[in-house]
């Protein structure tokens, strides 16, 4: 517990309390010297003080000095019901002036080229005195101040008269002068120049405020309208002021007078005093932008507490370093509000910039913002040589007006991310979903090829069968695993999940059907769910009527999610440059890695590689496994390449050629017996046998073109016509609480249960307490 402890003492004929808090330790000599010259706006370092009491009631006639720690201790104890004696202080700046020198020693002597600041006392002022000889620089005199009398100097009779050694000249008495009227004068800090100008008030405010905050002085707004802002000293004596005048029909303020020095005292950097100021966010931003100009990604808001305490020595909240944070992302790339007004404007550039490109904005009945839709040029163009297969989901945005980003992804034959369409809407609906799948349409044509993978969401699954009837559709299955096990009991639901993604990854029929009456012996409750809501056709790999390769879960665009985790949280235009600015780098990545390899490599390095690995394995099966394609080789190897990869997909049982496209060790061996057989007629390339999505020719393709940022808006030549155009934000959702940062669990699965501790096995402990108490341990 701590306790306060109430000291009076007096210095300079002046009354003055303390509250000391002792916490539990005792009070030093060091600690009430540190106070009081706090409380007086001293530094400690360049003064000492001497502290003494009269304790009278004691019956002592004497003063009692305070010297050490033991002194301190028996002042503290002398007081009952929190009552002391006064304690007198004495302020002493060494080194000491002679005791002898007067009020007054030098008058009209000259001073030229003497330094008096490292002799005077605290209580010492300089006094000007005119000479009355013209063309002389004014002297400098030392007038000691006593302040513990009442009277002043002025105070003394005006007829009093002064003599010295040479006789009876009459010397006028020293003007009246006041402790601390001179002040050495002392610069802001700030750096302003005259006409400098700040693109509007609160602009200037935030370099005010940092100044202010960085050397310790206060401030006040004496004027602030439309036509000028006028800023002075908290100290009214002080002379440190400015003035900026607002630029007709702008928002901008320029500087017309600017006072940098103050002649007052500068505020103590004490820790009492600190607590009284205040950060704000505009006051974050602003440090933020000198310590990481110009980036988008800063430090999380702790780190940015710690930040500004130690730079500024101002303590400041968790959310004003957030919002400060995120002040200094608008200041960068503008507020929200500038994003839905801008949109037309960007999407303009945007085009213009990347040939190709395809967008759609709807706006609803009020000119809001509804639904987004873009499709970069490059991507349309290379996903012709892709893989048909497009991965969509959608996850929640995080920047206050709600709604979600959607993905349309395809994965590369190198297993990289590939962006086709970006979409941002309202939220997950069937009206939503099915206007995003109208215009993926427009971009993606509607082929019996072409497949989709996403998860269970109804609005999803209704969007892609009432816009794309040829296409197929097919489960993720790590989605359905989370559900799967969530329907199991008393088994380990972990192994269950595993158990199912196993069973769905199966590749013949006859291994399909005889795990899957394994799986419903030993999981009844799991099967059961898998029966009553989906079809096997949507998730087992050997059932599925698509071609889909390896791809089987949604993987691919829920990495892109966590990828844009902080773009998320950004307004709509930056969160746009932060999702094109990567597609971006990975098209360079990507095309210096396709265009790196040798000629001789005709296919991606992921297939390149696996084949080399096969390829041992596969010499020791082309004597005791292909006695039957040797024969029907022998009979029918004339009739070409088609004959040949179908005669290797029947004799190859395990059907890995078949899905993925690309030799399995079985076929691998049959080609190695094609290459040795001296009776062919023809020859043939291994990369033959493969997928043309796999070639490396093709792959160069898919990322021949750049993808280029849209410029700054100080560069943007937008059309009248596109300026006209008019987008009002969404409303602001108002939500209580921490924002939350997990995704809501998709359809069917189980929500993450809260974790129970009070049953949960401890590490092994003596149990004798049960039996006798804990006085026998």
């Amino acid at each position: 517990m701590s306790e306060s402890v109430n000291i009076y003492f007096k210095c300079k004929g002046r009354m003055y309390t303390l509250m000391m808090k002792t916490s539990g330790e005792n009070i030093t000599l060091s600690m009430l010297v540190g106070r009081i010259c706090t409380k007086l706006e001293l530094d400690e370092s360049k003064v000492k003080l001497q502290l003494r009491y009269n304790a009278v009631l004691l019956g002592s006639t004497e003063e009692i000095y305070i010297c050490d720690d033991e002194d301190v201790g028996v002042y503290i104890s002398l007081g009952e019901n929190n009552r002391r004696y006064v304690l007198y202080v004495e302020v002493i700046t060494p080194p000491e002036l002679p005791e002898q020198l007067s009020r007054v020693e030098v008058i009209n002597k000259s001073s030229a080229g003497k330094n008096y600041e490292d002799e005077m006392r605290d209580n010492a002022a300089i006094v000007l005195c005119e000479c009355e000889e013209q063309g002389t620089e004014p002297k400098e005199a030392i007038v000691e101040v006593d302040d513990t009398q009442d009277a002043e100097i002025g105070s003394q009779d005006e007829s009093m008269d002064i003599h010295d050694d040479r006789g009876d000249e009459y010397v006028e008495p020293p003007p009246v002068v006041e402790a601390g009227q001179f002040k050495k004068e002392w610069e802001d800090g700030i750096g302003l120049n005259l006409f400098q100008e700040f693109p509007s008030r609160a602009a200037l405010q935030e370099v005010v405020d940092k100044g202010a905050f960085a050397n310790s002085f206060g401030y006040v707004i004496k004027k602030s309208d439309k036509e000028r802002y006028l800023l002075t000293c908290a100290k009214e004596s002080c002379a440190w002021r400015i003035r900026a005048s607002n630029i007709q029909n702008t928002s901008i303020y320029s500087i017309r007078k600017y006072n940098k020095m103050h002649t007052c005292t500068r505020i103590s950097k004490s820790k009492t005093r600190m607590r009284k100021r205040k950060g704000t966010p505009e006051l974050v931003a602003a440090l933020l932008h000198d310590t990481f100009p110009g980036q988008m990604e800063t430090p999380v808001p702790k780190v940015i507490m710690e930040l500004v305490q130690t730079k500024l020595g101002v303590k400041i909240s968790y959310s004003t370093a957030l919002r400060g944070k995120r002040q200094a992302i608008c200041d960068l790339k503008g507020s929200a509000e500038d994003s839905y007004k801008d949109i037309n404007c960007y999407l303009y550039m945007l085009k213009k910039v990347n040939e190709g490109t395809i967008t759609y904005l709807k706006l609803d009945e009020e000119d809001k913002f509804q639904y987004l839709f873009i499709a970069l040029g490059a991507s349309i163009e290379g996903f012709q040589v892709m893989r048909k297969v497009i991965i969509v989901d959608a996850t929640h945005l995080k920047n206050g007006y709600g709604g979600v980003l959607v993905f349309a992804s395809a994965q590369d034959p190198n297993r990289h991310h590939y962006i086709i369409a970006i979409g941002v809407l309202d939220s997950e609906n069937d009206a939503s979903w099915g206007w995003f799948f109208e215009k993926l349409l427009t971009v993606v044509p509607d082929t019996p090829e072409l497949v989709f993978m996403s998860d269970r969401n109804s609005s999803l699954i209704k969007g892609i069968r009432n816009v794309y009837f040829a296409a197929h559709h097919g489960y993720c299955i790590w989605h359905l695993s989370q559900n799967v096990k969530g329907h199991a009991t008393n088994v380990n639901r972990d192994v269950v999940a595993w158990r199912f993604m196993e069973l769905s990854r199966v590749y013949t029929m006859a291994e399909f059907e005889r795990e899957y009456r394994t799986f419903k012996l030993r999981y009844p409750s799991a099967a059961n769910y898998l029966e009553d809501t989906t079809v096997k056709e949507k998730w087992a790999r050997c059932c599925f009527r698509g071609q889909r390769y390896n791809l089987d879960t949604s993987n691919c665009v829920e990495s892109l999610n966590s990828v844009f985790l902080n773009a998320r949280k950004y307004s709509l235009i930056p969160m746009l440059d932060a999702i094109i600015s990567k597609i971006s780098v990975w098209f360079n990545e990507h095309r210096k890695e396709a265009a790196s390899g040798s000629n001789e490599n005709k296919l991606v390095p992921l297939v390149e590689n696996y084949l080399h690995d096969l390829w041992v394995e596969a010499e020791k099966l082309k004597v005791t496994e292909l006695n039957t394609f040797q024969l029907e080789y022998n009979v029918r190897g004339s009739e070409g390449k088609e004959y040949f990869v179908n005669l290797l997909l029947k004799t190859c049982s395990c059907k890995v050629f078949d899905i993925q496209k690309y030799p399995c060790v079985h076929a691998l061996a049959g080609f190695i017996a094609f290459e040795n057989d001296t009776t062919r007629t023809r020859s043939m390339e291994i990369h033959e046998l493969v997928s043309k999505y796999y070639w490396a020719e093709m792959w160069a393709l898919a990322y021949y073109r750049t993808i280029y940022l849209v410029p700054d808006k100080s560069q943007w030549d937008i059309p009248d016509d596109i300026k006209a155009l008019k987008v009002l934000p969404l409303p602001r959702k108002k939500k209580k609480g921490r924002t939350k940062v997990l995704r809501f669990p998709s359809t069917g699965e189980r929500r993450p249960k809260r974790q129970r501790t009070q049953n949960k096995r401890r590490p092994r402990q003596s149990l004798q307490w049960l039996l006798f108490g804990n006085h026998s341990i």
